[in-house]
Formats: C-alpha cells, sequence, structure tokens
C-alpha cells in the first residue's frame, strides 16, 4: 500500500471538520445516560432518546432484536454515509470499515461450525455480498484471511472450535487494521491501532484465562502492535484471573478501569471504545485535519455500544445497579 500524502490537507477536511463540530453538539451526554438507566420502561426510555438522533431509529421498536437491529444499522449509517459524505481517503474509509468484512467471515465460520446456513448469520455490511460469501467470492485479501483464520480455530483433529472463531477473527482482524494505519501515513490511525491492539490482547488473555485454555492458546491469538509485551501476558498467565486484571489495570491504557469490567463482556466493549476515546481526546482541538473527523466516529461508535448496552440490559432484566455499574466507564 501506498502512504496517503494529503491526508492534512485543509482544503479537503474543513468541511468535513465543520460538519462535525456541529454534529459534537448533538452527542449524548452524562444526563442523558442517568435518565436511561432511571427511566420505568423501554417506553420511557424511547422517549428519552426521542429528540437525538436514535430517536427516528427507535420508532415503531419493541423487542431487544428490533433494539439490535436499528442499532446495527446506525452504526452501518455511521460507518457508510457519513464516512464517504466526510471525504475521507479510501484508506481512513477502509480502516474504520474492514470490521465488518471479518465480522462476515467471522458469520461464514460460525455457521459452519453450528451446522447453520451461512446466510443466517451474516451481516452483509462489508464489501462482499452475501450471495459472494456464501459461494466463497473472496477477494484475494480476504480469502487469505480466512485460511489463516480457519487454520488458527481448528484442533489437530481437523475439528474447527466455535470457541477459537472470535480470537482467530480478532487477530487477523487486527494485523490488518495495522497495516491500514500504516498505509495511511498518519500517526492518529497509528496509535488508534495501538490502543486497539492493546485492548484486542486483553480481551484474549481473559477470554482463556477464564476458560482455563492453557497458555499456548493465548499467546497464538495474541495481536501484534499493542505497547504491552507479550511476554507479560505469559507471565500474568500464572497468576489468578482477578488478580492478573488487578495488574492489567493498574498502568498502560487501561489504568483507573475497574478490573471487574475486563470479565463482562458487555461492559468491556463499553470501556474498549471509551478508553479508545479517551487516550486520543486530544485530537479534537486540531483545528483541520483527519483528527477530529476520526475522534468524532470513535465518540459515535461508543455512544451506540453505550445505548445498545442500556436498552438491551433493560430488556434482559439486568438490575439498574448493574447497569450504573457499566455506566461508572462511561466519561
Amino acid at each position: 500500500m501506498t502512504h496517503v500524502t494529503t491526508i492534512r490537507d485543509p482544503l479537503r477536511y474543513g468541511f468535513a471538520v465543520g460538519r462535525v463540530r456541529v454534529l459534537e453538539t448533538r452527542l449524548l451526554k452524562r444526563s442523558h445516560y442517568e435518565r436511561l438507566l432511571d427511566a420505568a420502561d423501554f417506553e420511557e426510555q424511547r422517549r428519552v432518546l426521542s429528540e437525538t438522533p436514535y430517536g427516528a431509529y427507535l420508532e415503531g421498536v419493541s423487542t431487544a432484536d428490533d433494539v439490535e437491529r436499528v442499532l446495527d444499522r446506525a452504526l452501518a449509517d455511521l460507518l457508510r454515509d457519513f464516512l464517504r459524505s466526510a471525504n475521507l481517503p479510501e484508506v481512513v474509509v477502509a480502516f474504520f470499515r474492514v470490521g465488518e468484512d471479518y465480522d462476515d467471515l467471522r458469520g461464514l465460520l460460525k455457521a459452519e461450525a453450528l451446522g447453520l446456513p451461512p446466510a443466517d448469520l451474516l451481516g452483509g455490511s462489508g464489501s462482499v455480498g452475501i450471495d459472494d460469501l456464501v459461494a466463497g467470492r473472496l477477494p484475494a485479501s480476504l480469502a487469505g484471511a480466512l485460511r489463516v483464520i480457519r487454520a488458527q480455530a481448528t484442533t489437530d483433529e481437523d475439528e474447527l472450535r466455535i470457541e477459537l472463531i472470535d480470537p482467530a477473527v480478532d487477530t487477523e482482524l487486527y494485523r490488518a487494521i495495522a497495516e491500514l494505519a500504516d498505509a495511511s501515513g498518519n500517526d492518529y490511525l497509528r496509535e488508534i491501532a495501538r490502543v486497539s491492539a492493546d485492548l484486542a490482547n486483553v480481551k484474549v488473555f481473559v477470554r482463556m484465562r477464564v476458560k482455563e485454555l492453557a497458555v499456548a492458546y493465548a499467546t497464538r491469538f495474541l495481536v501484534e502492535g499493542g505497547s504491552i509485551p507479550h511476554e507479560r501476558f505469559v507471565a500474568l498467565y500464572r497468576l489468578s484471573a482477578e488478580e492478573a486484571a488487578q495488574r492489567l489495570t493498574a498502568t498502560g491504557v487501561l489504568r483507573g478501569v475497574d478490573p471487574e469490567a475486563l470479565f463482562d463482556p458487555a461492559r468491556f466493549d463499553v470501556v474498549a471504545d471509551r478508553v479508545v476515546v479517551r487516550e486520543l481526546r486530544r485530537a479534537r482541538m486540531v483545528a483541520v485535519g483527519p483528527e477530529p473527523v476520526v475522534a468524532y466516529i470513535l465518540m459515535r461508535r461508543a455512544e451506540i455500544a453505550t445505548v445498545r448496552t442500556l436498552l438491551i440490559g433493560r430488556f434482559a432484566g439486568v438490575s439498574r445497579d448493574v447497569l450504573r455499574s457499566r455506566l461508572r466507564d462511561v466519561a
């Protein structure tokens, strides 16, 4: 890939940054989240969000599946429509959208492992249509990634293990993210990739440690490019999961995070997005360039994850105290 030489062109980003400054005023505040927590039921939650960007998405919604679907659409609209209209270089657009392609690879392999029709688990929001995904018509880069992921998630007995699919996909996904960040020639995207790699490695470590899988499984799925040395994860593997979490949250990108958040998948997803936003908040101070635009995308993505947690949590009957503990991680 060639480096993008126009990534700091002020004429290119002037309009996009101006639009972002307006859109930032519509980001949800802490008070919105508190009102969602205090709402008596989903109908009241929906009223709280009626005058926010989520109001139109939630019209006619009445079930948890509906909420999942419309918030997926909100995220897809952000990644597709906003990214394109922001006039960002193709490599920057790819940096944010590559996860959709890897989610489709995830769906293909999980369908195979579960014996389900592939279309049942495909979102189809990536660069390859569902029909082509099912038929195996993939571009060379994705076809190569699929082969690597399949090999990583397959045992010596030639069994595709469903519990190994997620970490295998994530390993390849973050490798692709790091390559795109380097290709962009932008230090800000490289920093996002570094922080994201650390978070991905923490997620893999905790997942494997809780399941008490051998350390060899953990090391094979660790991502390159993070700031936490792989050797540290190997050393922490000798400790209890709780003690390891305490040490991981004492320094580095996870400093100050509640160690218990590492063991709650829904809460960790919120934490991960918020950590990225916290680490890169300085980008909002840049007058003109890709940084404010990219920072807005990250903040909206984190916001969607938080709204999803609070709405789905209410449908699932999760207590306010538990939901509030997840909200503690929201800036």
